[in-house]
């Protein structure tokens, strides 16, 4: 007879916000059998990572801290201290969120969202996944920003079928060319990406470029736990349907 699963350990929680409201409730996180646990809140990032927040695995980090510092070197403090970033703001522009992104944050939830669908997105950036919500995706999708490459038709799909794993002999049977044609439509979508100051040189870069300019939406909650759901997990109200590359690449790909 098996014994009983282990309850996977919980996510440890951090929270960066200069508005003492949103710290002193942010323990709402912590719901029943949600496998969350904050273990600090501090007005600044400074203020966190010489505490026990430096110990987090998720920082829920403000864009705007009114303490002269910018999200960029907020973001890059967190992650040089070894935890995930998923912002958690107020604002919805494109350009804030590909900032943010690009500094190094996983996610980025907006504060609107309900509790479901920030748990989810802990739960996925935990797990190193990109995660912005369905309505981020939305304006990302259609925003015309200078760094936001303009594909045709063609390089979108083929990204959208590459950068989520299927191998380039999979993707050209779908789109019914042959595999040449798919490289040179993904030559030149990494050629856009890099001239717009985004490289994307490996298949997981694609992946994220992909998620950041809403061509694919963020990855699932099952897909941040491919070994099984914890317990209260399923039906959380978090946002579905991407999923990325299962076996990342770590070099330049075709």
């Amino acid at each position: 007879m098996s014994s009983p699963r282990e309850p996977a350990p919980a996510i440890r929680v951090a929270a960066v916000d200069d508005h003492p409201i949103v710290l002193g409730g942010i323990s709402w996180l912590e719901a029943e059998q949600s496998g969350i646990r904050v273990i600090a809140t501090a007005p600044t990032v400074d203020r966190l990572l010489v505490g026990p927040g430096r110990h987090a695995d998720v920082v829920l980090l403000d864009l705007d801290l009114g303490d002269g510092t910018t999200a960029e070197r907020n973001v890059g403090a967190v992650v040089a201290a070894g935890a995930a970033v998923l912002i958690l703001a107020a604002s919805d522009k494109p350009l804030s969120v590909r900032a943010a992104m690009r500094a190094g944050a996983l996610g980025y939830v907006l504060k609107s969202e309900d509790a479901g669908a920030v748990r989810g997105a802990i739960r996925a950036v935990a797990a190193g996944e990109a995660w912005v919500s369905p309505r981020l995706a939305y304006l990302l999708a259609s925003d015309d920003a200078p760094d936001r490459p303009t594909l045709s038709p063609q390089e979108t799909h083929a990204l959208r079928l590459y950068a989520t794993g299927m191998p380039l002999k999979s993707v050209a049977r779908r789109m019914s060319i042959g595999e040449e044609t798919v490289k040179q439509y993904l030559g030149r979508v990494r050629e856009k990406y890099a001239r717009a100051g985004r490289a994307a040189a490996t298949k997981l870069e694609l992946y994220h470029r992909a998620v950041e300019d809403g061509h694919l939406p963020p990855p699932s909650v099952e897909d941040a736990y491919p070994g099984g759901l914890p317990p209260g997990t399923r039906g959380d109200g978090a946002a579905a349907q991407g999923r990325p590359p299962q076996q990342p690449e770590t070099g330049p790909t075709p």
